[in-house]
């Protein structure tokens, strides 16, 4: 009997684990482990990039195992899955927002729910369900009856790690919630207005997201910090896979910069490089404190400096001294605001300046540019494929997070996603044209633009 499907996901996760042992190995990098280790992996860090082997094999052998989970499990359990999906995230907020990470931690053999509810004052009983359920997805483990404890992967829910910076936003449940309720509201259901959205029939406000989060300090530090985290997560690969030594006679301008966390690891890892954060008025205060903790003291005085500018204003730095870098700024805009941002840049570049726009493209595109390190860890043979399944059904299986990071927006801000057509579009409107293309070790992309002179059009 042929089981043709079954087959070729069976050899292509065989190739795509087997490329990753050779690629860990040539990167001397140590066995993974989940439930028994509990020590965070090398490849667990947010602040260096995975070995180019790795990353390619890990998403493979990822979109294999995703893909034979949808072949063989049964349709009502997957439906099953959807139906009660809302408890993973309100057990996880349970295990942070309770303390019960934290105490964990300071026991690696495990910890009984016991003594959770001594020191805790939580009932056992229902502490216990809860802690199961965190353990089925992947969380923590059951080391003897009613005695948990942290693995590898809990690690990143610890107090100041990025993971809990991400989980601990308010309200996302009462978010999607709305979703299906704003989808056939009578006035919001064709609307592009950032007005028209989830999040204001979620919070009933008629204010914007970025208008209403001014008034409620509390969500906007924990917000600010959850975005902080995902800029931090692609950092690495987009400090790695893009020429940043071309910028060097060049002052780069990080538009919209936040605090500055780019900038400022730009600089760290090439000091060559000058920076200007821009962002609004309120955040040059913490991007200034954010400089100071975190730039290398070695840097010369004035590498990284913050400024206030509004994006919908004329750039200030004119002409081919600047290179001008967006980070996750155009996906908060509908296609006309996007425009508009990069007409102003357009107006203050020179000839010989780059408008990099590091967004997510979705769906399949070429890769026209790459530009990895030279070292063995990123440069070893990687031709052999590590999978027989297609490239756009790997980006489909493994894009998981990133999509559900998009429909999270377009609920906020009632942004979209957008292809490379589409982002083609938009830049070509604002007079700018695509000169380079890069895919990072990471779910976005870097879009290197200039100014499309008229002799061009």
């Amino acid at each position: 009997m042929n089981h043709l499907e079954l087959d070729n996901l069976q050899t292509s996760l065989n190739n795509a684990l087997n490329s990753l042992r050779v690629a860990m190995d040539g990167s001397r990098l140590p066995p993974l482990s989940s439930q028994y280790g509990t020590d965070i992996h090398p490849l667990d860090s947010l602040d260096q990039p995975t070995p180019a082997g790795v990353y390619e094999a890990r998403r493979a052998a990822l979109a294999c195992a995703v893909e034979l989970k949808n072949l063989l499990q049964h349709p009502f359990e997957k439906a099953a899955e959807s139906a009660f999906a809302m408890y993973d995230f309100a057990s996880v907020q349970v295990f942070i927002e309770h303390g019960i990470v934290d105490r964990m931690a300071k026991e690696p053999s495990g910890i009984s729910v016991k003594t959770l509810q001594a020191e805790l004052d939580l009932d056992s009983h229902r502490l216990t369900t809860v802690l199961r359920h965190l353990s089925v997805c992947g969380w923590i483990r059951e080391t003897q009856d009613g005695i948990f404890a942290l693995n590898r992967s809990s690690r990143i829910l610890l107090q100041g790690q990025r993971g809990r910076a991400l989980i601990t936003v308010p309200n996302n449940m009462r978010i999607a919630e709305a979703l299906p309720r704003w989808l056939a509201h009578p006035e919001f259901r064709f609307s592009k207005s950032p007005e028209h959205t989830a999040f204001q029939l979620a919070n009933n406000t008629t204010k914007p997201f970025f208008e209403w989060v001014k008034d409620d300090r509390n969500y906007l530090s924990r917000f600010a910090a959850a975005v902080e985290a995902l800029g931090e997560y692609v950092t690495p690969g987009i400090l790695s896979d893009y020429p940043w030594q071309t910028c060097s006679e060049s002052t780069i301008v990080d538009c919209g910069g936040g605090k500055g966390s780019l900038a400022i690891a730009l600089a760290n890892k090439f000091p060559a490089l000058r920076l200007v954060i821009q962002e609004r008025g309120e955040m040059v205060g913490p991007a200034e404190a954010n400089i100071k903790a975190r730039l290398d003291p070695n840097s010369v005085h004035g590498t990284v400096v913050a400024e206030a500018h509004d994006l919908f204003s004329a750039q200030p730095r004119t002409g081919d001294n600047y290179t001008f870098m967006l980070r996750h700024v155009l996906h908060n805009w509908p296609e006309t605001q996007a425009v508009n941002i990069l007409e102003r840049l357009a107006t203050a570049a020179g000839s010989k300046s780059k408008i990099l726009i590091i967004e997510r493209i979705s769906g399949h595109y070429p890769n026209t540019h790459v530009e990895l390190e030279h070292s063995p860890a990123n440069t070893m043979n990687n031709t052999a494929s590590t999978s027989l399944i297609t490239e756009q059904t790997i980006l489909n299986s493994s894009s998981r997070m990133p999509q559900a990071l998009a429909l999270h927006l377009l609920c906020i801000l009632n942004c979209h996603e957008r292809t490379l057509n589409q982002w083609r579009t938009i830049i070509s409107r604002a007079g700018l044209v695509i000169t380079g293309l890069y895919k990072l070790r990471a779910y976005v992309s870097i879009m290197e633009c200039r100014v499309l002179h008229t002799d061009e059009c």
